[in-house]
C-alpha cells in the first residue's frame, strides 16, 4: 500500500527515532546545534520506498540496512559516506549494500531509494533459479546509466508523492517494476548460482544474513568481526551457527566465496590488463602460492591458464 509520511524536528533524539522508523538500529553519532532535521518517506512498502532527508548542521550518522539495498543521491552542502567501510563516490548515485552505512555531512539534501532485497531477487529470477543476488558495483556502470537512474528515481518519487495518483494501483506497480529493473541494469546486479546450503531458506536467519553479507562484500577487506556484526551475533556465536548450519566456518565460507569470483575476473581480463597476483589481491588472497593451489584444486587448471585463454 502506498504510504507518505513527513516530519520536521529540531531535537536530535526525535530525529534519531524518525531515522529508526526507516532503518531500525540506526543512530546519530554526532550532531551540532542549532539543528533542523526533515524527513519524508513515500513508497509501496517492502519493495520500493523513497526517503528524502535534509539536515541543517554538521552530523555523523550510522545507518543499518537490513534486507534492503539503498541507492542514494546527495545534493547541496557537504556529504561523505561509506558502505560497510568502503568509501562511496557521492558526487553521483551510489549504492548502499546491506550492512552498515556511515555518513558525515553538513547542510545537505539526500534522497535514498530503498529496494527490498527479496523484491530485487524475485525481479531477476533469483528465487526461481536457486541463486543469490549479487551487487557488482557501488556506482552506476556508465555515465548514461547514472543519468537514467536519476531520471527514474525522480519520476518514482513524483508518482509516489502525488496524492491524486494514490488510487492508481497499476501506475504504482508499473513504477515499482521500472525502479527495480533500472536498479538491476544501472548497477549491474546479477544472479549468482550457488551450490552450497546457503541458498536454503530453512537456514537460520543469522547465517543467511552473514552469508549474504559475505557474498555482497567478497572483495572488501572484511573478516570475522564484520561478519558477526552483519549476523547480529558475537564472533563465537556466528562461528557456532555456521558450523551447525553449514559444517564450515565463516572465514572458510568467505574464502570459498572469493575463490568463486576469481575465475570470472580472470576470464574477462587479458594479461595486458592484469596479473594473477593482482586478481589474487583483489579477492583477498595475500599468499599467491596458496591461491594458485586452491584455484587448481577447484577448477583443474592454473589461474594463469584461465587468464591466458
Amino acid at each position: 500500500m502506498l504510504g507518505d509520511a513527513r516530519f520536521t524536528t529540531h531535537d536530535r533524539d526525535e530525529a534519531q527515532e524518525l531515522v529508526q522508523r526507516v532503518y531500525p538500529g540506526s543512530a546519530f553519532r554526532e550532531c551540532v546545534a542549532p539543528f533542523t532535521y526533515k524527513q519524508r518517506v513515500v513508497g509501496d512498502g517492502d519493495a520500493v520506498s523513497i526517503a528524502r532527508f535534509e539536515v541543517s548542521s554538521r552530523s555523523e550518522l550510522a545507518v543499518r540496512f537490513d534486507e534492503v539495498i539503498g541507492i542514494g543521491m546527495a545534493s547541496g552542502g557537504d556529504y561523505r559516506a561509506t558502505s560497510n567501510d568502503d568509501p562511496l563516490d557521492t558526487a553521483r548515485p551510489f549504492l548502499l549494500r546491506p550492512g552498515i552505512a556511515r555518513s558525515w555531512s553538513s547542510d545537505h539534501h539526500l534522497m535514498v531509494v530503498n529496494l527490498g532485497v527479496g523484491a530485487l531477487a524475485r525481479h531477476v529470477g533469483a528465487d526461481d533459479q536457486g541463486g543469490r543476488l549479487r551487487t557488482a558495483s557501488s556506482a552506476p556502470l556508465t555515465d548514461a546509466a547514472a543519468s537514467y537512474w536519476c531520471h527514474v528515481a525522480r519520476h518514482a518519487a513524483s508518482v509516489f508523492s502525488t496524492s491524486a495518483l494514490s488510487s492508481y494501483a497499476l501506475i504504482h506497480k508499473a513504477t515499482t517494476d521500472l525502479v527495480l529493473a533500472s536498479a538491476v541494469d544501472a548497477f549491474g546486479m546479477t544472479v549468482e548460482q550457488v551450490g552450497s546450503p546457503a541458498g536454503d531458506a530453512a537456514m537460520p536467519s543469522a547465517v543467511r544474513r552473514a552469508a549474504q553479507f559475505i557474498e555482497d562484500n567478497a572483495a572488501a577487506p572484511i573478516g570475522i568481526v564484520e561478519i558477526a556484526q552483519a549476523a547480529r551475533m558475537s564472533v563465537r556465536g556466528v562461528q557456532l551457527a555456521f558450523r551447525r548450519a553449514l559444517d564450515t566456518t565463516p572465514t572458510e565460507y568467505l574464502r570459498e566465496a572469493r575463490l568463486r569470483h576469481a575465475p570470472e575476473h580472470l576470464a574477462t581480463s587479458t594479461p595486458a590488463e592484469t596479473t594473477v597476483t593482482e586478481v589474487a589481491r583483489v579477492w583477498g588472497f595475500t599468499n599467491l602460492g596458496r591461491f594458485s593451489t586452491a584455484y587448481r584444486q577447484a577448477y583443474e587448471e592454473s589461474p594463469r591458464q584461465t587468464l591466458e585463454r
